[in-house]
């Protein structure tokens, strides 16, 4: 697995503390693979995201990880639907079942980690991203990984 990271690998300190149980978790359920590309802190359209992958075929599934401020997390996820296949939330509690019900609304998935088990609540809905928005996305991430693997 190609694994992109200009920071220190997995900081322990506030969200970054779920980051290695969700990518062993990840590894655990096949969703990575040693042929997938996994990007920390992917710069797009001005922001970051906190996690990007791609596998073999191609699927490009970002993730933004936050312990409280689920409003906020669902606005970066949603932006994160725009250019990418999936999009993920990856909290630290279980979330109200009205946030819930807005992940759900806006095609999001919930991955909760409470201590070191990562769960998914809710799968994301089929992508809805711009094909052109995606492509910029996918091309930039060919090139870090280019001048990063």
């Amino acid at each position: 697995m190609a694994f992109v990271d200009d920071d220190l690998a997995f900081d322990t300190m506030g969200e970054s503390r779920m980051m290695p149980y969700l990518v062993d978790w990840l590894r655990s359920k096949r969703w990575l693979r040693p042929d997938s590309v996994v990007v920390r802190e992917f710069p797009i359209n001005g922001r970051r995201v906190d996690l990007l992958t791609m596998t073999r075929s191609g699927v490009l599934s970002a993730f933004e990880l936050k312990l409280g401020g689920f409003a906020r997390v669902l606005e970066q996820a949603t932006y994160n639907r725009q250019n990418f296949d999936k999009s993920w939330i990856v909290i630290g509690n279980h979330p109200r079942p009205s946030n819930v019900n807005e992940a759900a609304r806006f095609g999001i998935g919930i991955i909760v980690v409470t201590g070191t088990k990562p769960k998914v609540l809710l799968r994301p809905g089929p992508p809805d991203f711009d094909w052109q928005s995606r492509y910029r996305a996918r091309k930039r991430l060919m090139e870090i990984g280019e001048i990063h693997v």
